[in-house]
């Protein structure tokens, strides 16, 4: 089993090439010439990014689960929706709207999660007999989820975008029930 160091990756040189390099999570990254002003700023723009995102292997736009997403939002709720060291009342709802998605599109690519799966999301709520506003809070959770994604380039813009023009329930034009005023 290896051992956890706190020691940054080095900065190495590829005999045969002449190229430095990084090893990240057993991945090489190549950055240039060896010993270069911009090998080394490409070696502290990668361990930066590695650094940030949790010593986890960096990843492309594309390859994120959205039960993986639904994960890394979660506890980033927990973390951010907190009032005297205790979770506030948003955080439950954050919840149930996770487990809808991950209970129709665990397996799903977050880059593939377009408007079409979130009106099914929607529906899936109209069927279970929430209320119009209890599943409008719902959708625009996980459209912030996306936002979010967005920040932290684990999805491409485009995703949230698309999402972003799925339109609430509105009053009287759908199946879920009116709440009373």
């Amino acid at each position: 089993m290896p051992r956890l160091t706190k020691q940054l990756p080095k900065y190495r040189k590829h005999s045969s090439s002449g190229q430095a390099f990084v090893e990240l999570n057993g991945r090489r990254h190549y950055l240039g010439p060896h010993n270069t002003k911009v090998s080394k700023q490409e070696y502290d723009r990668l361990v930066g990014e590695w650094l940030a995102g949790g010593r986890q292997p960096l990843r492309g736009s594309n390859d994120i689960l959205l039960v993986e997403l639904c994960l890394k939002y979660w506890e980033y709720a927990q973390g951010h929706y907190q009032k005297n060291g205790r979770c506030t009342r948003v955080t439950p709802g954050i919840k149930c709207a996770l487990r809808y998605l991950k209970q129709l599109y665990s397996h799903c690519l977050a880059s593939e999660f377009g408007p079409l799966a979130l009106k099914a999301v929607r529906e899936k709520m109209v069927q279970d007999g929430h209320s119009r506003r209890y599943i409008n809070d719902h959708l625009a959770r996980i459209k912030h989820m996306f936002s979010r994604a967005v920040s932290e380039q684990l999805v491409p813009p485009a995703t949230y975008e698309a999402l972003r023009h799925v339109k609430g329930l509105q009053r009287g034009r759908s199946e879920a029930r009116e709440t009373p005023p």
